[in-house]
């Protein structure tokens, strides 16, 4: 061999040595790396998603979709630590689960509206999540989809127990001690677990059922002010009332839409009604339970809420049926205001309708 040639040899093992160098090097390093400077969750990263896993989405999409644990590993993943807290008050520990926000299933995944509707409806959708053992628990469209996203509801895969960092091993304070079997649905803003969901299955859209020949009909670009609202439960109906009821103001609304970006140079401020008072006042028993209230515009415009998320999150705690925007009345009469979103889509102005949605 030349010495040219031998040369050029010993540059190449040279560039390989170094390649492979360097490759180790970012395998090694990339945790720390992008911990340090990105914030990102390495743990989540390195937490694969179970083998023979398969999650199903269907009812109101425009095709069904089969989601297994191929497809649910190439999703982005979070990492959530939260304690779980039973409806009657138990404590059964704190853990970090590892798992895929249902909102990422759901940005995929196209609703089917009837030809007939005037408007887009996954906003007045409910989402129906199925278990292996036939259990099931529903959520509205919006509060999975539009809500702040800080604290996602989730389908987690992995769960770790929260330990203290003394004497861990005597510690007693988490009851579960085995890891996940399939998919367990976590909801960390509630304040207890009436809503998490092991070994899902099934994810379901769905409508509501209402009296829609009691409602207006669907018009979209229709110009409309409503100056009252009725309340209808089944075939019963009544007119709402605002008497005694005491105003709230909330001046750091961040309004931004899905369809037309943000809508002001500067925060709002709104004055209204919280609507946790607002539907106690109007529909007997309203509170934590299975229900569901659809606000329907003048117009035909629909957007559904959950009971527990209204009543059991600090998000419904600043739900206002609103009189003013940043000083002015609402030109449209009553309207919804779901301040603590991230987009607004779900706002309704002027509400002539409130549904009242029972499940047991």
């Amino acid at each position: 061999m030349s010495s040219k040639n031998r040369i050029f040899l010993y540059v190449i093992i040279g560039l390989i040595i170094c390649g492979s160098g360097f490759l180790a090097w970012d395998v090694f390093s990339h945790r720390e790396y992008i911990d340090a400077f990105t914030g990102a969750t390495p743990q989540a990263l390195d937490k694969k998603v179970p083998d023979g896993l398969l999650l199903k989405v269907n009812g109101l999409v425009k095709q069904e979709y089969s989601f297994n644990s191929r497809a649910l590993e190439l999703m982005a993943k979070i990492r959530i630590r939260t304690p779980e807290v039973t409806p009657s008050g138990e404590i059964m520990g704190a853990y970090i689960y590892t798992g895929i926000p249902v909102l990422y299933i759901l940005e995929g995944v196209a609703p089917q509206k009837n030809k007939t509707d005037a408007f887009d409806r996954p906003l007045d959708m409910i989402v129906v999540l199925h278990s292996a053992d036939k259990r099931v628990v529903r959520y509205s469209y919006g509060e999975l989809v539009t809500a702040d996203d800080s604290l996602p509801v989730t389908l987690a895969y992995d769960r770790l127990p929260v330990l203290p960092s003394k004497d861990p091993e005597k510690y007693k304070g988490n009851k579960y001690k085995n890891n996940l079997v399939g998919l367990k649905l976590i909801a960390p803003r509630e304040k207890n677990i009436i809503r998490w969901l092991d070994n899902v299955i099934d994810i379901t859209l769905e409508n509501p059922k209402t009296p829609d020949y009691l409602l207006p009909k669907m018009e979209k670009g229709k110009k409309c002010t409503s100056s009252s609202v009725i309340c209808v439960e089944n075939e019963k109906q009544w007119a709402a009332s605002t008497a005694d009821l005491q105003l709230k103001e909330i001046n750091d609304w961040f309004r931004i839409g899905h369809g037309k970006g943000i809508r002001s140079e500067h925060l709002s401020t709104v004055t209204g009604y919280p609507l946790i008072s607002y539907l106690r006042k109007n529909f007997p028993g309203a509170g934590l339970d299975n229900d569901f209230y659809v606000f329907i515009a003048c117009d035909g415009y629909r957007s559904t809420f959950s009971s527990r998320e209204i009543f059991g999150t600090a998000a419904g705690e600043n739900l206002l049926m609103i009189e003013t925007l940043d000083g002015q009345a609402s030109e449209s009469g009553p309207t919804v205001a779901p301040v603590s979103d991230f987009f607004v889509d779900r706002g309704v102005w002027g509400v002539s309708h409130i549904v009242r949605v029972k499940f047991e």
